[in-house]
């Protein structure tokens, strides 16, 4: 718990969640608007495809930014 989280837009991870999940929340919610009981596995889908493609991009990215601080000389 001693890493601090900016909540802010300079910081990627915040901005990688707004861009994968806001336009998932609204696709989805238009499904299940529109598309009404018939097409009800849509939005579910797509919240969880967009929940493991987060989750997996930011395993990634926290992955490159350790091997970065380890590669970095000190000085």
């Amino acid at each position: 718990m001693s890493e601090r989280f900016e909540l802010s837009f300079k910081n990627k991870e915040v901005r990688m969640w707004f861009y994968i999940k806001v336009p998932t929340f609204i696709i989805g919610s238009l499904f299940l608007f529109i598309g009404g009981l018939t097409y009800n596995y849509v939005p579910w889908a797509l919240l969880v495809i967009a929940w493991i493609t987060f989750d997996i991009w930011r395993f990634l990215y926290r992955r490159k930014q350790k091997k970065k601080l380890i590669t970095l000389p000190k000085i």
